[in-house]
């Protein structure tokens, strides 16, 4: 078979993962599909090993990227299918980046569907095989999320100094050779990761000033990937934690304005978050922590909407 049928999957993944962050999830999860069949008929006409290896490379990582959408479409049996073959895949080609990073995909189903023990064993499975830099700094990042969910400062701390450390030496941010986009980690996210781990454990003050790093790092970040109003309503988590409703709705305006087919599970998840803290709130029966519930309501429905077209 000739090399230009499998160059051209190869391309068509590396244009998917950069545009990951500007490209609905539904629309992602399409033309990810399209690339791993794609890598499944080129499969069928050749016996050459290096061929082959080069295919079941693209088709773990078309179904890295389509774990992702799956994420973010809030389809988590379908997510934590396609990241586990994405590291079946790394496993048939012994390709350490997509382990690691297939690894650390499946502890962020895990922390988002309120299995974070599991969360920090997936992680420290994934660092068996992390280069130092940008792979193992996501992973550590992704660990001291798991580590807040279960109220341990401690490790939450320890976990963010060695992200740190890590992200400070990286020379790129790639985590899977040359690919940008999903399969980097950049500034920006890294520092979105560690305010939210920050937030779940109380420390307000540092969540706020690591979400506002993570907006200014943006324009500098060759791998930010970083979806700003996520940043935006951590920000708005932290000013509800310290009492602040009205800094609370200001900080929550740039969300209002995101596109139906754009509202990722990074998204609504945490809105959910800030209704149900509402809810316990001193302010929670005032007019407008009632009128900021309802406008998440319908915020979150709407995406909802896409999403169940998208499940069945």
């Amino acid at each position: 078979m000739d090399e230009v049928s499998i160059e051209q999957v190869h391309a068509d993944i590396r244009r998917l993962a950069a545009r990951f962050a500007e490209t609905p999830p539904i629309h992602v999860l399409a033309a990810a599909r399209l690339a791993r069949d794609s890598a499944y008929r080129l499969l069928e006409r050749t016996r050459r090993p290096a061929q082959t290896s080069d295919l079941y490379l693209a088709a773990g990582q078309a179904c890295g990227l389509m774990a992702s959408a799956s994420f973010d479409l809030g389809i988590w049996e379908a997510a934590e299918d396609q990241a586990r073959a994405a590291h079946t895949y790394a496993d048939l080609v012994d390709h350490a980046g997509l382990r690691a990073w297939s690894r650390g995909t499946q502890a962020l189903i895990a922390y988002w569907t309120d299995q974070p023990r599991r969360a920090v064993d997936l992680v420290e499975a994934g660092l068996d095989y992390a280069t130092p830099g940008a792979s193992a700094a996501r992973l550590h990042g992704i660990r001291a999320r798991a580590w807040s969910h279960l109220g341990d400062r401690r490790e939450v701390t320890s976990s963010l100094r060695a992200a740190d450390t890590e992200i400070d030496s990286a020379p790129t941010g790639e985590c899977v050779d040359d690919l940008s986009g999903d399969f980097g980690w950049g500034r920006s996210l890294h520092e979105a990761c560690a305010a939210t781990s920050l937030l779940r454990i109380g420390d307000f003050g540092a969540a706020a000033a690591r979400s506002t790093t993570a907006l200014d790092a943006i324009p500098d970040d060759p791998y930010a990937t970083l979806v700003p109003e996520r940043a935006h309503i951590d920000i708005a988590l932290g000013r509800l934690g310290t009492g602040h409703l009205d800094a609370t709705i200001d900080a929550l305006e740039p969300v209002w304005g995101t596109p139906i087919p754009h509202r990722r599970q990074a998204l609504t998840g945490r809105l959910t978050d800030l209704a149900r803290t509402l809810t316990t709130s001193p302010v929670a029966g005032e007019r407008p922590a009632i009128d900021l519930r309802d406008r998440i309501e319908i915020f979150n429905a709407e995406a909802s909407q896409i999403r169940a077209l998208t499940a069945s």
